[in-house]
């Protein structure tokens, strides 16, 4: 089959475009022709199967006919905006944009399309539409009425949880599947424990920010009510900003002063697994205090970092809201808190009872499997027509 994939935010390399990529590599290795419309750096490819570890070699980079492509709706309300006889340059160029956009897509058998929280004109065989943000859109009925036209055909929306699946299920009216984003489980594997709690995530406070603020609450919390415990705290993740520059990094480090709180800025891959491997708890607090009813996108949509660090044999003591509670079942194989004390309590339950520690642990290390890359794989496969 002729496949094409589109990834708005490739350039990001994160957690959709594992997902994107790992879609593509899986393709290749059936033989299949992939192509990836992208117009950016070349290298950028070479440095994504690097970090997620995937083989892209066959994979052809096309023109991006997405990125400046104008929708059907904007060719219609510049032309309604023009009466006279001869049309303006800007909507010619509109228009064979758009026909463009027609006549390659209609030449795949399918697309996989991350998006951006619309949905595009695709004219391939199949459509595989991949949500991994919970979008609420208020949607005029013109604009309704548009997009069950782009809904027509042999269309699927792929959702990277049942969280999200609730949300996008009520904005578009069309057949949902949830397939969890894949976690290379292989590469993650416990080691001996120190007495570490770890909490991965980059240091920033945009959109579903990793709120390592609370996390630092809940460690003074927890050292100010047992001040003889000897536990650190090692807060590690990624900066797109210079670390110097970083300035919700700043207020961390100095909200964390006087506290045994590590900070780990941009590690690589070997440093971040040694870590996941030798830490006894998982922290995570995304989505603390948000109202998931009207803002769903500031919520951890599922938790890729969780399901690596349950790989790891770290017991995941993480906030009950977004995707969380897919992941991590209350007293099973983890923790759910919804305050700082109750995150405090529970922490200092399970430092103070290492026989449940270990059972939790062992039940985290055997749930992880229904998240691997081999799953995922599975599961893509029964929606390729």
């Amino acid at each position: 089959m002729k496949i094409g994939l589109y990834d708005p935010y490739l350039n990001t390399l994160g957690g959709g475009e594992r997902y994107v990529l790992t879609v593509a590599e899986y393709l290749l290795s059936w033989g299949h022709q992939v192509d990836l419309f992208w117009s950016g750096p070349t290298d950028l490819i070479a440095k994504a199967a690097a970090r997620f570890n995937l083989n892209l070699t066959n994979l052809s980079l096309v023109e991006d006919i997405f990125h400046s492509a104008p929708n059907r709706l904007e060719l219609i309300e510049e032309f309604s905006t023009h009466h006279q006889s001869v049309l303006p340059d800007s909507l010619i160029t509109h228009l064979r944009q758009f026909f463009k956009k027609v006549f390659i897509t209609s030449g795949y058998d399918l697309i996989f399309y991350l998006s951006d929280g619309s949905l595009p004109f695709l004219f391939s065989r199949q459509k595989l539409i991949h949500f991994q943000v919970p979008f609420i859109l208020p949607l005029s009925p013109k604009t309704r009425l548009l997009n069950r036209l782009k809904l027509l055909g042999h269309t699927t929306l792929v959702i990277n949880s049942n969280f999200t699946a609730g949300f996008i299920k009520n904005t578009f009216p069309a057949h949902l599947a949830v397939v969890y984003p894949p976690v290379d489980i292989d590469k993650f594997s416990p080691a001996t424990k120190e007495n570490v709690i770890l909490s991965v995530g980059r240091f920033d406070n945009i959109l579903n920010a990793k709120r390592q603020d609370v996390l630092i609450d809940i460690f003074a919390h927890l050292t100010t009510h047992h001040p003889n415990l000897s536990w650190k705290l090692v807060l590690a993740g990624g900066s797109v900003d210079d670390p110097q520059k970083n300035s919700y990094l700043k207020l961390l480090h100095q909200k964390a002063t006087g506290l045994n709180v590590e900070f780990l800025v941009n590690p690589d891959f070997d440093t971040l697994t040694n870590l996941y491997s030798h830490s006894a708890i998982y922290w995570h607090a995304a989505g603390f205090e948000v109202n998931q009813e009207t803002h769903p996108q500031n919520t951890e949509h599922f938790g890729i970092v969780v399901v690596e660090a349950m790989a790891s044999g770290c017991v995941p003591i993480v906030v009950n809201a977004g995707g969380l509670p897919e992941i991590v079942k209350h007293g099973t194989n983890g923790y759910l808190w919804s305050s700082v004390s109750e995150a405090s309590d529970l922490t200092y339950n399970l430092i103070s009872n290492p026989e449940l520690q270990e059972q939790l642990r062992s039940n985290a290390l055997s749930t992880c499997h229904k998240f691997s890359k081999q799953v995922f794989i599975q599961s893509f496969s029964q929606l390729i027509k």
